[in-house]
């Protein structure tokens, strides 16, 4: 028994212990690095517009993802595209979350900003898969909800053109234009972010986006269960539209008459 537990006490670069030891230790290096300034003292163009980003276009996205949950509630998903779209929702969230998470904690740099740049144009076109996919499986997506989705679509791209303009030489650094030539590697960031705001907006995401589609999800998923739902990925059965081979005459309007001028 002594010779396991010595066994158990031997750190190997690829065991557990020492990813959890690496993890710490990056953890408690981030935390006594200098925060970064964004008190309302400071007017700059570039303090301003990190600030604009963190307290209002970030928690304005997360405002229209919950009105976005309301109106597939209230269409009634579960009975209707089900688990399908569900999934779908889930990826968008994904490829819009990472962009955020590597802002928030990530030097900006070409490998980043690329990053952002990528999952940007996928979350477009699977914006229009989700479209396709809801009304092909006789879900009713009603003007208000286009709009909502309005918000959603343009937001991130909002962001990621903010940070472009922030971070202007290691955007052109993606091309090597002018013989720039940035770090392409996930590093940390030299001057990092609030903790309180960190855990706030954190926190936010997680109640407002996290479980009430977690929440979709589920509901989707027990309507499949019991057999309520159709199954995920296939087209329901539309009723062809069948036009009359002749229409009927319509009325012609009386003509109007003007009164000679007295």
């Amino acid at each position: 028994m002594a010779g396991i537990s010595l066994f158990r006490e031997v750190t190997t670069p690829w065991s557990r212990r020492a990813r959890m030891l690496r993890l710490e230790r990056a953890a408690r290096g981030y935390l006594r690095r200098p925060r970064m300034d964004l008190s309302p003292k400071a007017t700059d163009v570039e303090t301003a517009t990190r600030r604009f980003l963190l307290y209002f276009m970030l928690p304005a996205w997360l405002i229209p993802g919950v009105v976005d949950w309301v109106w597939h509630k209230k269409t009634d998903i579960e009975h209707t595209s089900g688990a399908g779209e569900s999934l779908i929702h889930c990826l968008m969230m994904s490829e819009v979350g990472v962009p955020v998470v590597m802002g928030l904690v990530l030097e900006i740099n070409p490998l980043t900003l690329s990053l952002m740049l990528g999952h940007t144009l996928v979350h477009e076109a699977t914006a229009f898969w989700d479209v396709a996919y809801a009304t092909n499986h006789q879900r009713q997506v009603l003007p208000r909800e286009q709009h909502t989705h309005s918000f959603l679509e343009v937001l991130p791209f909002m962001a990621v053109s903010s940070m472009i303009c922030l971070h202007w030489d290691q955007f052109l650094a993606i091309w090597g234009a002018g013989g720039r030539k940035g770090k392409w590697r996930l590093r940390l960031k030299k001057e990092r972010l609030p903790g309180g705001y960190l855990k706030g907006i954190l926190g936010a995401i997680v109640a407002t986006l996290a479980l009430p589609y977690a929440n979709e999800l589920w509901r989707c998923v027990r309507a499949q269960r019991r057999g309520e739902a159709q199954t995920p990925w296939r087209l329901a059965k539309q009723s062809p539209v069948t036009l009359p081979d002749s229409l009927p005459p319509q009325p012609t309007p009386p003509a109007r008459t003007l009164a000679a001028p007295r």
